[in-house]
């Protein structure tokens, strides 16, 4: 028996589940049964409350009989312990560590696939945010004016709820051409542009250039250490 594993399950999962009484029953029943290699133990538990806790009451009480039988009922309703038959001098216990009670300790998590770049959310996580922030280059993707850093927006190319929160479907944008744009189509705005006087021709065919990078997966914004493990 790993004795430093049950320590940490009980304090980090079952003691929380218990109070002081129940607590100390449990692991003076753990200390005479398990942790001398047996399964279960004969406890009379009117002589045997005084080795367990000091009640509550007078100092140097220990805790009545009746609780005692009240609290180990309650430790075998939680799964803790099994009450077998009584004999000539007590109760037939036997206990079950942590691990071996229903829903106590958590599984261990079972390690996932890697994540990929498209699994991540470039929308909510303020980090991810930025690496879109970045891979701009600091300029609004679609008229290329600098970007504050306090005054631009996450926008997507295609609207939600169609449109993902992944790398190739959302840009950094200024706050006037996020306005402007609403639902319409990329390409659509990115020529509505050039038609207003706001991008030149050099402009609008790199932005035509970047859509299709950007649809393809070619602009990967580089992320922090860490995303994509």
């Amino acid at each position: 028996m790993d004795w430093k594993t049950f320590l940490e399950d009980f304090q980090d999962h079952l003691a929380p589940k218990l109070d002081t009484y129940e607590q100390a029953i449990y692991l003076y029943v753990v200390r005479h049964s398990r942790l001398q290699g047996l399964d279960e133990i004969v406890v009379g538990l009117k002589s045997a409350r005084h080795r367990m806790a000091l009640g509550i009451g007078t100092a140097g009480s220990p805790m009545s009989e009746h609780t005692a039988y009240r609290k180990l009922q309650s430790l075998a309703a939680k799964g803790c312990v099994v009450i077998g038959d009584g004999v000539r001098h007590g109760t037939r216990i036997g206990v079950r560590l942590p691990a071996e009670i229903h829903g106590v300790v958590p599984p261990a998590p079972t390690p996932g696939e890697p994540k990929s770049l498209d699994d991540l959310d470039f929308f909510e996580d303020e980090e991810l945010r930025e690496a879109v922030f970045l891979r701009e280059g600091g300029k609004c993707f679609y008229c290329l004016r600098r970007l504050a850093k306090d005054s631009w927006v996450v926008e997507h190319m295609q609207s939600r709820p169609e449109g993902s929160n992944g790398f190739r479907n959302v840009v950094a944008a200024c706050r006037g051409c996020n306005n402007r744009k609403g639902s319409t189509a990329a390409r659509a705005f990115v020529r509505s542009l050039y038609r207003d006087g706001l991008i030149d021709q050099d402009e609008l065919q790199r932005g035509i250039v970047n859509l299709d990078k950007l649809e393809a997966g070619e602009l990967r914004p580089d992320v922090p250490a860490g995303y994509l493990t």
